[in-house]
């Protein structure tokens, strides 16, 4: 009876050793808690965070080109201009009086031109008439000549009444060809002092002396240069905090308004010389302030400079490079000379497929992703792309619409089974 009882209870015993691990493998190993993200498609961003300056994109300042005193002032600051639209004046008597006497001179020196005209027209009749006389002359004294020649052969003259008549014709000839060589160089020299060159010189000499005259005198409307917004006004030298006023001195060269373009506002960045590399024209560039909270302003790489230049900031040995963003567009609260925080987006590409860095993991070259289906940990081989610190491109392997484990963890292999971490 006793050996029947203790036959029972190892029978038991081993019944039980046996089924424990067979309960335990079938309930599996506890689910392990991870972090998870759902796949989807979004823009791949990669961004440079750089400090910046607002600024116009142009300022140019409007100087007085004389001396003098100030006349009239004709706008203010923030006042739009246009292209030529008078500004200021400058009073100067002097400039005046002289453009007047100028514009005189070479009005009376123009005048002279039509007089010397007429008046070579005179002399060139004059000198004509005596080349008509001295021809007339010269034809009589041929004539008797011949005559006197035909005489003497006949013995009806004397032969020093044929020479005397030679001797007439000879100086007939020496006075016409005198007349003509008179009015070939007439025509030259203008017939006289007076002639119509010398008078369109003085004209011409005149004419330069009165525009200059008359460009200073045009210096006294000080004028926009383009069109804009007055931006400065210039001070009083004896005192900086009051704007020039009517009759203040002004002296050549001295700065009187400064003016800006109405068009967007820039952003001057200071890119280190190491990141330049990632930076192109046409790039989107992200500007953000403390002045503007909560505002984002969008903006493109405009320019570059080709110049690495010396940090600003004196502790640093790094070199920089200057680039300039053109904002799409100007709020009015924007002024120049604010500083902003400037993002580059060196990398952007919309509309693919992207997981956090931590999910992708290399194994012999390649690179799996654990993809959660049924609460298991899936291993699935990728094709991945541009990367940055927390976020990587797959090309292929996972789809928008995926969950998988964000987060690189020894106690996952492939089959495990998980559970979402809180």
């Amino acid at each position: 009876m006793n050996r029947v009882r203790n036959l029972i209870l190892i029978t038991l015993g081993l019944a039980i050793i046996i089924a424990i691990p067979v309960f335990f493998s079938k309930r599996g190993p506890d689910a392990v808690a991870v972090k998870t993200a759902k796949v989807h498609r979004t823009s791949f961003v990669t961004k440079l965070p750089e400090n910046g300056v607002v600024q116009h994109p142009r300022v140019e300042t409007v100087p007085s080109l004389i001396g003098g005193n100030i006349g009239e002032i004709d706008v203010r600051e923030g006042d739009r201009v246009q292209a030529g639209q008078q500004l200021a004046t400058i009073v100067n008597p002097t400039l005046q009086s002289n453009a007047q006497s100028s514009q005189a001179d070479y009005d009376s020196a123009a005048a002279n031109i039509e007089t010397a005209r007429i008046n070579e027209r005179n002399a060139r009749v004059g000198y004509e008439a005596n080349v008509a006389t001295a021809r007339s002359a010269l034809a009589e004294a041929q004539r008797i000549y011949r005559a006197d020649v035909s005489l003497y052969a006949n013995k009806a003259i004397p032969r020093n009444q044929v020479d005397a008549d030679r001797a007439k014709l000879d100086q007939a000839q020496v006075q016409y060809d005198q007349a003509v060589q008179q009015l070939r160089l007439g025509a030259v020299t203008g017939y006289g002092q007076n002639s119509v060159q010398y008078a369109q010189a003085a004209a011409q000499k005149a004419q330069i002396l009165n525009q200059a005259n008359q460009q200073q005198l045009s210096f006294t409307r000080i004028v926009s240069p383009f069109s804009g917004i007055i931006q400065t006004l210039a001070p009083q030298a004896n005192d900086p905090l009051t704007t020039m006023r009517v009759g203040d001195p002004v002296t050549a060269g001295q700065a009187l308004f400064t003016i800006a373009p109405d068009t967007a506002y820039i952003v001057k960045a200071q890119v280190d010389e190491q990141d330049i590399i990632n930076v192109h024209p046409g790039q989107q560039a992200d500007v953000t302030g403390e002045d503007f909270p909560g505002r984002t302003l969008v903006g493109h790489v405009a320019s570059i400079s080709p110049v690495a230049t010396k940090s600003s900031d004196p502790s640093s040995t790094a070199r920089q490079v200057l680039t300039t963003i053109r904002l799409d567009r100007s709020p009015s609260f924007l002024r120049d000379g604010m500083s902003v925080d400037v993002d580059i987006l060196t990398t952007n590409v919309p509309n693919v497929v992207v997981v956090p860095s931590a999910a992708v993991t290399k194994e012999g070259g390649k690179s799996y992703v654990y993809v959660i289906r049924n609460k298991r940990a899936v291993k699935t081989q990728v094709t991945v792309g541009a990367s940055s610190d927390t976020q990587i491109v797959v090309k292929s392997g996972v789809a928008a619409g995926d969950t998988v484990v964000a987060e690189k963890n020894p106690l996952i292999h492939d089959g495990s089974a998980v559970t979402p971490a809180p």
